[in-house]
């Protein structure tokens, strides 16, 4: 049904930013603040002489910078090129790949957990809701709206119709109890249902990782892990720094600095690099994307009823089912569509509806 031949297309650059870049932020926010913290953790270790009495042999200040400003001097001047350094690897861990041209549809026999994966290197909270709605599109689930917040989601498929399903949505019913006919589970947002939802969550985070490696999408990326090795061992010696086990308090200052520069090489998807095989698939992935999340002008062959519904659950995976709704009516100039498998009218609203129901609540 989909034209899945790649087009070069420019970012038209209206809509806004992806699920995955409001993710980035979050990251980039949190690692701020550890800075914030890591530097006043280091003010209080610089002062820890004065203030609570001398941690070294050396009495008052001496104990924070020697004998001499000069070792003062060369700690400060040290810590900026630290800090550098640690900058310098927080982006070498950072993969840069080209820009995906446009996709019309998924890439065959790939899921939305995987989909979401391969371009990711993780998946988010709105995996097994896109999974469900998967396999509701695929006749292999029935859903039904119970009652306001109380859905059941019910195995109806055959063996051989599962055959036929990905291996990641596979194990998200199997943990829920919904591949043989006549399974049922109840999602209504209680404890029980979030926590079978995030058992599932794991299983399928561990499917994706499992399955990236044997089919040589993604392998480890040394150059990160010895970054997030040496970031630790930094903190190690700041902290023996700071309690003059070293001399002088000041030289904890150089390893902090480092560790803070550094603190990018945490981030999620940098212990992972694309294989050359993994980027040709995350290329035809990250594509799809751009046409799910509103970054093409055009939706191609998308526009057709039965194409634009095989692909609402994947933009789900992405958190982007609201603008893909919107790009249907924009393009169309008709309201997006409403599937015979999701028996509620609040399919595009992220929080309501089985989207609810089924998040993985702590």
């Amino acid at each position: 049904m989909y034209d899945n031949g790649d087009e070069n297309q420019p970012d038209s650059g209206g809509a806004g930013r992806s699920a995955a870049q409001g993710r980035a932020a979050d990251a980039a926010r949190m690692r701020v603040a550890a800075a914030v913290l890591l530097g006043a953790s280091a003010c209080t270790g610089l002062l820890l002489p004065l203030v609570w009495g001398p941690t070294s042999n050396a009495p008052g200040l001496a104990a924070i910078v020697g004998d001499s400003f000069v070792l003062a001097g060369v700690a400060v001047g040290l810590s900026v090129v630290a800090w550098g350094l640690g900058v310098l690897w927080t982006r070498s861990a950072r993969e840069k790949l080209p820009e995906a041209p446009v996709r019309y549809g998924p890439v065959p026999g790939l899921g939305p957990a995987q989909t979401e994966y391969v371009v990711r290197k993780w998946i988010g909270d709105s995996a097994p809701t896109a999974t469900l709605l998967h396999l509701a599109e695929q006749s292999v689930v029935r859903l039904t709206l119970v009652d306001d917040g109380l859905w059941q989601i019910e195995g109806i498929g055959t063996p051989q119709q599962w055959r036929q399903i990905d291996p990641i949505s596979r194990v998200l019913a199997d943990c829920l109890g919904i591949r043989s006919p006549g399974g049922v589970f109840v999602a209504d947002g209680s404890p029980t249902s979030g926590y079978a939802v995030r058992e599932g969550m794991r299983a399928m985070s561990d499917a994706c990782r499992s399955w990236a490696a044997q089919d040589d999408l993604l392998v480890p990326s040394i150059r990160t892990w010895i970054g997030r090795a040496t970031t630790c061992l930094c903190t190690v010696v700041a902290a023996l720094g700071f309690l003059g086990v070293l001399g002088p308090t000041i030289l904890g200052v150089p390893f902090v600095a480092f560790v803070a520069g550094s603190l990018g090489v945490f981030a999620a998807g940098t212990g992972l690099r694309h294989t050359p095989t993994g980027q040709h698939v995350s290329a035809a992935a990250a594509g799809f994307e751009r046409v799910l999340s509103g970054r093409s002008t055009t939706i191609g062959s998308a526009a057709v009823r039965e194409c634009f519904l095989a692909a609402v659950p994947y933009a789900f995976a992405f958190g982007v089912a609201d603008r893909w709704s919107a790009q249907y009516r924009r393009v169309t100039g008709r309201a997006a569509p409403h599937p015979d498998w999701y028996p509620s009218p609040t399919l595009y609203d992220d929080e309501a509806g089985l989207q609810w129901a089924a998040k993985p609540h702590n």
